[in-house]
């Protein structure tokens, strides 16, 4: 089982994409026969109308499904997990030392509460 993520230096599964777009363009075909055997006159293949356009429904919900998977996968959406932001660690370290430093200044001054 995976977990969506590409491991490093294996390209995107871009293939399921593809995938799924060849498979609606053959749903989409197929409807398209229907409707043209019906507008011919023939009504036998009426009764296969519902089942083309339902094929043709959860392919193109595949293809959308597909792509924003390969689109979550592609992107740069910041650290990812394992990773270290070192920007937000740096200004942490420099807003602690600030506090410290404010903390000393404030035990150091003459004329304080004693």
């Amino acid at each position: 089982m995976t977990n969506g993520k590409t491991p490093p230096g294996e390209d995107p599964p871009r293939h399921l994409v593809a995938q799924a777009e060849r498979q609606l363009a053959a749903c989409g075909a197929e409807l398209d026969a229907v409707i043209e055997s019906i507008k011919a006159g023939d009504l036998g293949p009426a009764r296969d109308l519902a089942s083309a356009m339902a094929a043709l429904r959860k392919a193109l919900e595949a293809v959308f499904s597909e792509r924003a998977k390969l689109e979550k996968i592609t992107e740069p959406s910041g650290p990812r997990d394992g990773e270290l932001d070192l920007a937000a660690a740096s200004a942490e370290v420099r807003r602690r030392m600030a506090c410290l430093r404010t903390a000393q200044s404030a035990r150091g001054v003459s004329g304080g509460a004693e």
